[in-house]
């Protein structure tokens, strides 16, 4: 096969820039330039095309701190190349082994955290929009091979993207689909100088023992095992990419979203095709997770299966990192464990006007004082969400507290009957009825579930002449 040519580069990208629409015309670009044969190709092919397309370019360079001699002459060559080309230089030195220390990630993770850091503050300083990352077929196969080896699904099947937004910012790998033997040639070509990092044949990172060992292994049982993994990623990415734009329809159709908490009902979910449920619970997770916490496959897996049983009416499942799934009747609920616990409330209910705000509820409730003569015609057929008391058969101070163990209620066609069986009864979601106000008097006598029931307590009569109403409106969510 024809090796590479400058000339070949350049079409290449320019080809590759009108298939992904990156990199629009007077825009100012960060190329991030570690000082080896594909990052020196990549700026020299980028500033060879700016002058056609006006970009600006800006050179970045991080000295992470494994090398301290050797990462310091190649940041003063990158320096130089710069210099040479006439383009603004960035240089960031961080201590990687101490970020590594503190975190508790390993060498490359930590490296690579740091590096985007620094990339995406220099974009922003300089109001670039895009930046421009040297990778190229070969890290892609040794990326995909190493998700394998770890454990992957399709979306770490996809590999690294040629062009994909992050906060704003196009990132942009214009050689993912060129052999770093290539890069080398072209470079040597054109007598462009570079430098090999050492660290790359210490074997005791991962992916260089992919590079050096594993790759050259499997290349004996298919010779185009590189781009048989690269183009393996190419369709996994662009399948992958569907899904999820079926997985978010999904989400935007299904899922309620109310302060961190996610829902949704069993039954629709039943109906979706096992893909999208995996995907479906997944985007949830990581809506609720911060970026350091993952939930493997096999925890998807078991949310989606007790989803799927619907002899349970109601459970509640710890799938670690603090977050909880539970069933409440039909609907499934994703949430923080620190959300979920409601505290215990009493508010005083003054005589005078007054909106009360119950915590945690969305809920708030109106308190007037009205002449009997002013009262509904029948108090007794209201809706459930207001009621009407003889303010003088009341005993005062009145309360609106949360539910209490061994709550009862007295009922206008008599007889008692437990709170917790009325709000079984009413279908009233466990996790809603720490929540939920009960109106008490000074003894204790529960006079309303507002919402729900009322007690015999007070009833309105003709000869009333002061009338306690109470009403409750329900905020927006």
């Amino acid at each position: 096969m024809r090796s590479q040519t400058w000339h070949d580069m350049l079409e290449h990208v320019r080809e590759l820039r009108r298939e992904w629409g990156f990199a629009a015309e007077g825009c100012t670009i960060v190329v991030a330039v570690s000082g080896g044969p594909d990052s020196i190709a990549l700026l020299h092919v980028l500033h060879a095309l700016s002058g056609e397309y006006n970009w600006t370019l800006i050179c970045a360079h991080m000295n992470h701190g494994f090398r301290p001699e050797e990462s310091a002459e190649e940041a003063e060559f990158v320096r130089g190349i710069a210099a040479e080309l006439n383009i603004p230089f960035e240089l960031a030195s961080v201590d990687t082994p101490a970020h590594m220390e503190r975190t508790g990630q390993g060498a490359q993770e930590a490296a690579r955290e740091l590096r985007y850091d620094f990339l995406q503050r220099t974009a922003q300083r300089y109001g670039a929009t895009t930046l421009a990352l040297a990778h190229h077929m070969d890290d892609q196969a040794e990326t995909v091979l190493m998700r394998i080896l770890r454990g992957t699904g399709t979306e770490g099947l996809g590999g690294m993207k040629i062009y994909r937004i992050e906060k704003n910012l196009e990132l942009i790998r214009p050689f993912l689909r060129i052999y770093k033997a290539d890069l080398v040639h072209v470079c040597q070509q054109g007598g462009l100088a570079y430098r090999l990092d050492s660290s790359n044949r210490q074997r005791k990172y991962t992916r260089n023992r992919i590079r050096l060992d594993a790759l050259p292994f499997l290349e004996q049982f298919n010779g185009q095992l590189v781009p048989t993994l690269a183009r393996l990623a190419e369709i996994a990415g662009t399948e992958n990419d569907y899904i999820q734009q079926q997985t978010e329809a999904l989400y935007a159709k299904l899922v309620k979203e109310k302060a961190g908490s996610f829902s949704f009902s069993a039954a629709s979910f039943c109906t979706v095709p096992v893909a999208l449920q995996r995907r479906l619970i997944k985007l949830i997770l990581n809506y609720l997770s911060s970026a350091n916490e993952t939930f493997d496959f096999n925890k998807i897996e078991i949310i989606r299966c007790q989803i799927e049983r619907s002899d349970l009416a109601s459970w509640s499942l710890d799938v670690g990192s603090r977050v909880i799934c539970c069933k409440e009747y039909d609907e499934i609920r994703l949430i923080r464990a620190s959300e979920q616990k409601v505290e215990p409330f009493c508010i005083p209910v003054q005589h005078a006007n007054a909106v009360i705000s119950i915590p945690d509820a969305s809920m708030q409730v109106e308190v007037s004082i009205q002449a009997g003569k002013d009262r509904s015609p029948d108090a007794l057929r209201l809706s459930s969400d207001e009621a009407f008391f003889d303010a003088d058969e009341l005993d005062f101070p009145l309360y609106l507290r949360s539910r209490r163990p061994g709550d009862i209620i007295t009922l206008i066609g008599g007889g008692t009957k437990k709170v917790k069986n009325l709000f079984i009864d009413a279908k009233i979601p466990l996790s809603q009825r720490d929540r939920m106000p009960l109106l008490v008097d000074a003894s204790g006598r529960i006079l309303w579930i507002p919402g729900l029931r009322r007690a015999r307590e007070a009833l309105v009569r003709s000869q009333s002449d002061r009338c306690l109403y109470m009403k409750i409106v329900k905020s927006e969510d």
